[in-house]
């Protein structure tokens, strides 16, 4: 009877903890080199770029989409990989989710 209390515990203070999906997108740092290596890539008058391995994203993926802030992020090949109000979008031959924030920011600032 313990055991089972103690794991009923577990399990909701496990729940109460999860972080939302919304954390999922936290923010990443890019260094200056960094982006100076994507503005020499971009074809575009906005900057977009994709670190593929960054050491504070969980996912390993920290990307700026049209000069949002960067951001973590997470390989997808549609929008249903994506948490809600997320696109996958592609760059390079890359695709990664992409929060709404910041497809609207890069609207709005065209």
């Amino acid at each position: 009877m313990r055991t089972a209390v103690f794991l009923l515990s577990c399990l909701a203070i496990s729940l109460l903890t999860a972080c939302p999906e919304d954390e999922f997108f936290q923010s990443c740092p890019m260094s200056e080199s960094i982006l100076d290596t994507c503005r020499a890539e971009s074809q575009s008058t906005t900057l977009t770029c994709v670190v593929a391995d960054h050491p504070q994203c969980e996912e390993k993926i920290c990307a700026k989409w049209e000069d949002s802030e960067p951001f973590c992020s997470r390989e997808c090949e549609a929008d249903a990989d994506c948490p809600a109000d997320a696109t996958c979008q592609t760059y390079l031959d890359f695709s990664f989710c992409v929060p709404a924030s910041a497809t609207t920011q890069a609207t709005v600032a065209q």
